[in-house]
């Protein structure tokens, strides 16, 4: 097995579970602080699994864990 199998695993692992966060926080309304904090502790988890540094996002239109969502999504392989 290569690398690369286990480490589109934990990016898919790791999409789910940002996923299942945006919605549950879309459904009780969370403080948009929270999502930001969320977010950021996941993907620095992540990233340090991976060792890997987090790309510059300039999107404005999609919330802190949607961004993370697209960055998992390129790390796992998937285009975005």
């Amino acid at each position: 097995m290569s690398n690369e199998h286990p480490r589109a695993a934990m990016a898919k692992a790791f999409r789910e579970t940002a996923l299942s966060l945006i919605g549950l926080f879309q459904i009780y309304e969370v403080d948009p602080d929270l999502c930001t904090a969320t977010a950021e502790a996941i993907g620095t988890v992540f990233r340090r699994h991976l060792r890997q540094v987090p790309a510059n996002g300039t999107d404005t239109g999609h919330s802190p864990l949607h961004k993370l969502v697209d960055e998992l999504d390129r790390a796992g392989g998937r285009s975005v």
